[in-house]
C-alpha cells in the first residue's frame, strides 16, 4: 500500500501552481514567437478574467508582407468577454461575433444583419475625403488585410488590392470613419472595430482563430486561409 504524502487540498493546490506556471510558460514563448498570445487573452482562457474589453484578436501583417500573426487590437466598442462555461465554441463567438447596433453606424447598419451591413458599408466606398485624409485611407487599405475570402497562405491580399464585396464593404467602413470620426480615433482602433464587421461576415474563420490562439484549437480544428503561413497556423504550434 502506498503511502499517503499529500492530503487532496495540498495534492489540488500543487496541480493547480503547476498548471499555471505552464501556462506562463507557454505565452512567453509565444511572445517570443511573435503569436500575438497577449497576457489579457490568456487570463481571459484559463478563467481568471473573463471582463469584457475594448479589444479583439485579429490577424496583422507580419514584417515579411506576406502573413500574418494574431494580436490583440483596440476597439471602439466594447467585446465581450467569456463566460467560462463548458463549451468553448459558444464563449469563443461572444468574443468574436458582435451583436446590436453600434453608435457610430450609419441608420440600418446593424451587427445583427450582415447582408443588409455588408451592402450599406459598401455604398460609402465611394465617399469623397480630404487629400490628408486620403493619405490616412490609403495607409490603412495598405495594411489590412482580407483573410477569408482570396489570397493564400503564404501571400495574403490586402484590402486596397481585393474585389470582393466584403473588402469593398471594409473601404467602405474606413471612409465613413474617417470623414467622421477621424480626429477621435486611431488607426489601431480602426482596424480592431473593422474587424468586428469582418468576424460577421466570416464567423468561422475567426472563431477557428480565436480557438488556436487560446489554446483550444483542436475544439473544431483550424482551416489554413490567407496569410496564416506555411503551416497554416499562424506558427503557433
Amino acid at each position: 500500500m502506498i503511502k499517503k504524502i499529500f492530503s487532496r487540498p495540498v495534492f489540488f493546490g500543487i496541480l493547480t501552481v503547476v498548471f499555471l506556471v505552464n501556462q506562463i510558460i507557454l505565452i512567453s514563448v509565444s511572445n517570443a514567437m511573435g503569436t500575438g498570445l497577449l497576457r489579457s487573452q490568456w487570463m481571459t482562457y484559463v478563467g481568471v478574467k473573463e471582463a469584457s474589453a475594448m479589444e479583439i484578436m485579429m490577424p496583422m501583417l507580419n514584417q515579411d508582407g506576406m502573413t500574418t500573426h494574431l494580436q490583440m487590437m483596440p476597439t471602439i466598442t466594447e467585446v465581450l468577454g467569456e463566460t467560462g462555461s463548458s463549451d468553448s465554441v459558444a464563449d469563443a463567438m461572444r468574443a468574436m461575433i458582435a451583436t446590436g447596433t453600434p453608435f457610430y453606424a450609419p441608420e440600418g447598419v446593424s451587427f445583427d444583419d450582415p447582408i443588409v451591413s455588408l451592402e450599406s458599408w459598401g455604398g460609402y466606398a465611394e465617399t469623397t475625403l480630404t487629400e490628408a485624409q486620403m493619405e490616412r485611407y490609403n495607409r490603412i487599405i495598405g495594411t489590412f488585410t482580407c483573410n477569408f475570402c482570396c489570397g493564400e497562405a503564404t501571400s495574403v491580399t490586402r484590402n486596397g488590392r481585393c474585389g470582393c464585396a466584403h473588402a469593398n464593404a471594409a473601404r467602405g467602413f474606413f471612409k465613413y470613419m474617417i470623414q467622421k470620426y477621424g480626429d477621435t480615433y486611431s488607426d489601431d482602433q480602426l482596424f480592431g472595430e473593422a474587424y468586428r464587421w469582418q468576424a460577421i461576415w466570416y464567423p468561422s474563420g475567426v472563431v477557428e482563430d480565436y480557438l488556436l490562439v487560446t489554446g483550444r484549437g483542436n475544439v473544431i480544428g483550424h482551416k489554413t486561409h490567407g496569410g496564416a503561413g506555411e503551416d497554416g497556423m499562424h506558427g503557433i504550434k
